[in-house]
């Protein structure tokens, strides 16, 4: 890892849950990082990867652009009791991947296929690259992991676009992540969560959150796991922890 590198003291924070945040920043090219084992450690992406997921999907065009309604093999993957509302009837890239709906993205990485998969996994240099337990599956408690701190390294190879996919596709999927811009400041973000991830303990969550912030002709990239009993634990958690770290570097700033 290149840069200058900083501990971060958050552990009043995450208080008794497990967890990990970088946070590097371009202009001063220096990571800030709280748990430093745990940053390396390499966990399942769930929902994250979603973010390559659409890049492969545009530059391959088996998604015409993010507008346009892509419908999924509904015998392969049919309605399932536990499936959120959101997840029901037609969708685009861009409501597909606010709402996170998994099935429509193990579509589109089924009609990616393996060879073309593979070949931008490499070219983004994705955790550890392995997608061999399954082209729809790989990210969800299959073979691909990927850490804290190989999450920030994909994200700046993605904003700086160093694979030299198309302009448009990239643009197109930053424009996907935007959660929030105002005041000159944008705050790009993607979540990821599951359980599984534990042999030892299967019914443990995991959740993430991975983007950056643009202000004033600098970036600041980022990305937390944390992991606890339930969802209802962290889903909240993990957003204010990112925000309250965001806030006390002066990242960010609430008026």
């Amino acid at each position: 890892m290149q840069g200058k590198e900083k501990v971060m003291d958050c552990s009043a924070l995450f208080g008794k849950y497990d967890g990990t945040i970088v946070l590097y920043n371009m202009s001063s090219d220096t990571y800030s990082v709280y748990n430093k084992a745990r940053s390396l450690k390499r966990f399942t992406p769930y929902s994250t990867f979603k973010i390559l997921n659409s890049i492969i999907a545009l530059e391959t065009g088996v998604v015409k652009d993010a507008d346009a309604v892509f419908t999924w093999d509904t015998v392969r993957y049919p309605p399932e009791h536990w499936w959120p509302q959101p997840w029901y009837g037609r969708h685009t890239m861009r409501s597909a991947i606010r709402f996170s709906v998994v099935p429509f993205y193990r579509e589109v990485a089924t009609r990616i296929g393996d060879d073309r998969m593979k070949k931008y996994v490499d070219a983004f240099g994705y955790g550890n690259c392995d997608i061999s337990s399954g082209i729809d599956a790989f990210w969800l408690n299959g073979s691909l992991g990927i850490s804290a701190m190989e999450q920030v390294a994909f994200l700046i190879r993605f904003y700086r676009n160093e694979p030299g996919v198309k302009k448009k596709t990239i643009d197109t999927v930053k424009s996907l992540l935007v959660l929030e811009n105002e005041n000159s400041c944008s705050l790009s973000v993607k979540t990821g969560r599951g359980w599984g991830f534990l042999k030892d303990a299967p019914t443990m969550v995991l959740g993430w959150y991975i983007g950056y912030v643009e202000r004033e002709n600098d970036v600041w990239f980022f990305a937390l796991n944390i992991e606890g009993d339930s969802m209802n634990d962290i889903q909240k958690l993990r957003t204010d922890i990112v925000m309250k770290v965001l806030e006390q570097r002066g990242v960010i700033r609430h008026t």
